[in-house]
C-alpha cells in the first residue's frame, strides 16, 4: 500500500521466508509478472529430478503433511537453482502459502497432522482446501498476483533480527511495528514457532536441523526480546533512540504484554506525542477471547509538531 502511494519501503523481518515475500512484494512490477508463463514455471518445480534429496520425507513424516506431499516439497526445494534468482523468490512466496493453505489453522505449531487426516464428519470446507496440490493452488495464487497493481518506487528488504536492529542501514520518516507480545499467562506468542517451517523452503540446509526436543521438530527458534514484557519495552526504547527524529505506528494487541499502557508510557518518557486507535469487535484467530481489540499506537516526536 505504501508503495502504490509513492513512498520508498524499507521492510524487515528475522523469518527468511517473510524477508522473501518483502522482496518480491517491494520489487515486482506488472510488466515482469505479466510476462511470466506461470504454468510452465510451477510445472518446472515439480519435474523429476535425479538430485532431489529427501530430507523433509525422512525427517518430517506425519508430523505436517503426508508421504507423497513432503516428496513434493523436496522436489521442489531440489529444483530451485533451476530458476533464476527474482523467478526462484516468487516462487518460494507462492509455495510457502500453498503450504500454509494446506495446514490446520495455516500454521506450523503443531505436530497436528492428523486433524487433516482423520475420517470424521466435517461441517467446514477446509477439506477441500487441504486435498488441493501445491501446484493448483500456486497457479491460483500466481494470477491473483498478476492482477495486484504494483506501483510506485521499488524497495529494500533486510533479514536483521530487531534484538539487532540498529543494523538496519536506513534512516526512515514512519517506523511501523508489528510485534509479538506476551498472553494473559504471560506466555509469549513466538512467530518462529508458528512459521519456521517456510524457512526451509529459503535454506533447505534448515530442514535438517529440525529440533528433535519438540513433536514438531521446529527448523528455526529464533531469539527475540518480545519474550518478557521489559525486553520488549527495552526494544521499543532502542528504536526511539536509534531513530529519533521518525514517527512511530505500533500495531498491538489490547490485552497483549507488555501493556498499551506501558507502550504509551515508554513513548510519552521520550516525548512522543501520542495518538491510540483501537478495532473493536475484533477476534484473533485460534483466541476465544471475544474482547480483545486490535489497536494502533501512533507517535509523533514532539519537536515535529
Amino acid at each position: 500500500m505504501f508503495r502504490y502511494m509513492g513512498k520508498r519501503v524499507t521492510a524487515n523481518d528475522y523469518m527468511l521466508y517473510n524477508w522473501t515475500t518483502a522482496k518480491i512484494l517491494l520489487n515486482a512490477t506488472n510488466d515482469w509478472l505479466g510476462g511470466l508463463d506461470m504454468n510452465s514455471l510451477i510445472e518446472g518445480c515439480f519435474e523429476s529430478n535425479n538430485d532431489v534429496q529427501n530430507v523433509v520425507g525422512n525427517r518430517f513424516a506425519g508430523i505436517y503433511f503426508p508421504d507423497e506431499e513432503n516428496e513434493q516439497v523436496d522436489l521442489f526445494c531440489a529444483n530451485l537453482s533451476k530458476f533464476p534468482p527474482e523467478q526462484a523468490d516468487l516462487l518460494i512466496y507462492l509455495m510457502g502459502q500453498s503450504m500454509l493453505m494446506k495446514r490446520p489453522y495455516n500454521l506450523f505449531h503443531r505436530a497436528n497432522l492428523e486433524m487433516r487426516t482423520k475420517d470424521v464428519p466435517r461441517s467446514f470446507g477446509n477439506a477441500k482446501t487441504w486435498e488441493t496440490p501445491f501446484a493448483t493452488h500456486m497457479l491460483k495464487l500466481a494470477k491473483r498476483l498478476q492482477k495486484c497493481q504494483f506501483r510506485g518506487p521499488a524497495g529494500v528488504a533486510y533479514c536483521i533480527n530487531s534484538n539487532d536492529i540498529g543494523e538496519l542501514p536506513v534512516e526512515p520518516d514512519l517506523i511501523y511495528l508489528d510485534p509479538p507480545y506476551l498472553n494473559k499467562a504471560n506466555v509469549p506468542v513466538d512467530y518462529s514457532t508458528f512459521y519456521h517451517f517456510l524457512d526451509g523452503l529459503v535454506d533447505y540446509a534448515l530442514f535438517s536441523q529440525g529440533n528433535d526436543k519438540y513433536p514438531h521438530k521446529p527448523i528455526a527458534l529464533k531469539p527475540s526480546r518480545w519474550r518478557t514484557p521489559d525486553g520488549g519495552l527495552a526494544e521499543i526504547s532502542d528504536i526511539l533512540r536509534r531513530w529519533p527524529t521518525a514517527r512511530i505506528a505500533i500495531s498491538y494487541r489490547g490485552d497483549g504484554r507488555p501493556s498499551i499502557a506501558d507502550l504509551k508510557a515508554v513513548l510519552g518518557q521520550a516525548g512522543y506525542i501520542i495518538n491510540e486507535h483501537t478495532a473493536v469487535d475484533y477476534k484473533y484467530a485460534l483466541s476465544k477471547n471475544f474482547d480483545a481489540t486490535e489497536d494502533l499506537i501512533i507517535g509523533t516526536p514532539s519537536r515535529l509538531t
